[in-house]
C-alpha cells in the first residue's frame, strides 16, 4: 500500500499586485476567488516523490531558484530531484517578473508569501503521510478545449480568428483529447484528485484575482463529494489550445464562461471515477536530464520587415487589455509590439537555454514527463504514444522557465505563438523536447 499525504494553502496576492497573461499592465483590483499552491506527497517502496502545483501563469526563474534552494537545504537533493513543480495557467493569476529588478514592494511580499505557503504545504503533505490507495484511468473527451490556430480561406494561418469568422476554413491540427485521472483513497473515502486535462486558462480577463477554470473545477468536485479535497490540475501541453469556440458568436470571456467549463469538466472527471482502476505498487524509477533548446534567429527579411513596421505602422494606444487577437486583426499597437519583438531578439537572444526534465514511472503502468513552458500539443501526443506506460501525464509549465514550444512546422505558417522575441525557441526545439522526453521514459 501506498503512503499519501497532502496539503494546500492560500497564496492569493494583495490588491495593487500585477495580474500575469496579457502585455499591458492589469494591477489586481479584488478576487473572485483565492488561488492556492497544492502538493500530494507519495512514498512507494521507500521511495518518496510528490507534485506541487500553484495557481498562477507560469513560474518564473527567481521562484524555481528559491524553491530548490529551501527544498534541498531542508529535505536533500534527492526529494527536490523528485518533485514535479508545476503552474497551472491562469491569466488572473499573480506576476512574478523574471529579473527582480523588476520588482515593487508589494511583488515582493507576494513572492515570499507565495514560497512560504509552499513550503509550509511540502512540510504539511509529507508530515501527514498515511496508508493509501490509488486509481488511474482515462477518458478521451475534452470538449471545452479546441486548436486556436486555424487555416483560413486564404491559406494563411491565424491565431484567434474571431468569433463568426466566415474565412475560417479549418483548425491547424487536431490534438490529444486525453483526460487522465487519478483518485487517492484513505480510510475508504476519496481523499484527492490529479488531472491531466489540456486547455488555456485565460477564460475570464480583467483585474480580479481567479484560479480560473480550475478553481471552479476544484470547487464543483469539493461540492458534489461534500469534501474540501484538493484536486491538482496538470495542465497537459496547451500552448496551441484554447476554450474559444470561434464558430459561435457568443461571450466566451468571463467569470461565468470558468464557471460553465470548470463544472464540465467536473462532470467528466466524476463520470469517470467509478471506472479507474487499482494502481499497483511499483518501483518508483525518476529520471531528470537537461535538454539544450536553441534560440530563434531572424533571417534578413524578417529583420527589415519588422523594420519597416515600425517606420510606417503609427503608434496609436489600445485601450484595455491587450490580447493575442490584436494581432490578427492588425491593431497597430500589436503590430509595433511584435516588431519590436522581432528587434529584441536578433539583439539581445543568446545561442540557447537549458531545460530540466523529469520523469516518474510507476512500473508500467503510469508515467508523468514534464515540459517546460507552453508546448504545442502535438509534442504531448507524440510523447503519449512513445510512452512505454498505460497512462502518461504531460504536465507543461513545470520544472524550467520557457516560451511557447511550436511544432517545426508551425513557424513558417505564422501566427501569433511563433512571433520571435528575446530567447524564444528556434524551430528545431520541439523534436528536441520529444526525443528528451522518450529517452527519459
Amino acid at each position: 500500500m501506498f503512503k499519501i499525504g497532502y496539503a494546500q494553502e492560500i497564496i492569493t496576492p494583495p490588491v495593487g499586485v500585477g495580474l500575469a497573461g496579457y502585455f499591458n499592465k492589469r494591477p489586481n483590483e479584488g478576487m473572485y476567488d483565492d488561488l492556492f499552491v497544492k502538493v500530494i506527497a507519495v512514498e512507494s517502496k521507500g521511495t518518496r516523490f510528490g507534485f506541487m502545483t500553484f495557481d498562477l501563469c507560469s513560474i518564473a526563474r527567481p521562484l524555481f531558484e528559491e524553491l530548490e534552494k529551501r527544498i534541498v537545504e531542508k529535505y536533500g537533493r534527492e526529494l527536490h530531484n523528485n518533485l514535479i513543480i508545476s503552474a497551472t495557467h491562469s491569466h488572473t493569476a499573480t506576476l512574478i517578473p523574471q529579473k527582480r529588478e523588476d520588482w515593487d514592494e508589494l511583488t515582493t511580499f507576494a513572492f515570499e508569501r507565495t514560497v512560504e505557503g509552499a513550503m509550509r504545504a511540502l512540510e504539511r503533505a509529507f508530515m501527514n503521510l498515511l496508508p493509501g490507495e490509488m486509481e488511474v484511468g482515462s477518458v478521451y473527451n475534452n470538449p471545452y478545449g479546441f486548436v486556436r490556430r486555424y487555416w483560413m480561406k486564404n491559406g494563411t494561418i491565424v491565431t484567434n480568428p474571431g468569433w463568426g469568422n466566415k474565412e475560417i476554413d479549418k483548425p491547424e491540427s487536431d490534438f490529444d483529447r486525453t483526460i487522465g485521472i487519478i483518485k487517492i483513497k484513505q480510510g475508504g473515502r476519496i481523499a484527492a484528485l490529479i488531472c491531466n486535462i489540456a486547455n488555456h486558462g485565460d477564460t475570464i480577463g480583467g483585474n480580479l484575482v481567479s484560479g480560473d477554470w480550475y478553481g471552479r473545477l476544484t470547487q464543483e468536485i469539493q461540492h458534489q463529494l461534500k469534501a474540501s479535497i484538493p484536486v491538482l490540475i496538470l495542465d497537459d501541453a496547451s500552448g496551441d489550445i484554447n476554450h474559444f469556440d470561434f464558430h459561435q458568436i457568443i461571450k466566451q470571456s468571463s467569470f461565468e464562461e470558468a464557471t460553465r467549463i470548470g463544472r464540465g469538466y467536473a462532470a467528466i472527471v466524476m463520470n469517470a471515477l467509478d471506472s479507474l482502476e487499482p494502481v499497483t505498487e511499483e518501483d518508483v524509477i525518476v529520471k531528470n536530464c537537461e535538454v539544450v533548446i536553441p534560440h530563434r534567429k531572424l533571417t534578413p527579411e524578417e529583420l527589415a520587415e519588422a523594420k519597416h513596421i515600425l517606420a510606417t505602422v503609427p503608434d496609436i494606444k489600445k485601450e484595455g487589455d491587450f490580447e493575442s487577437q490584436d494581432l490578427a486583426n492588425k491593431v497597430p499597437a500589436a503590430l509595433r509590439y511584435f516588431a519590436q519583438r522581432a528587434i529584441d531578439c536578433h539583439e539581445k537572444s543568446t545561442p540557447s537555454h537549458s531545460c530540466r526534465l523529469t520523469s516518474i514511472k510507476l512500473g508500467n503502468q503510469i508515467a508523468f514527463a514534464t515540459l517546460p513552458g507552453e508546448p504545442f500539443n502535438g509534442i504531448a501526443r507524440a510523447i503519449r504514444e512513445a510512452s512505454p506506460c498505460k497512462y502518461t501525464f504531460i504536465v507543461e509549465l513545470a520544472q524550467s522557465v520557457s516560451s511557447y514550444v511550436p511544432m517545426p512546422e508551425c513557424f513558417a505558417r505564422g501566427g501569433y505563438e511563433v512571433q520571435a522575441g528575446v530567447d524564444t525557441v528556434a524551430p528545431e526545439a520541439a523534436n528536441e523536447i520529444i526525443k528528451a522526453s522518450i529517452a527519459n521514459l
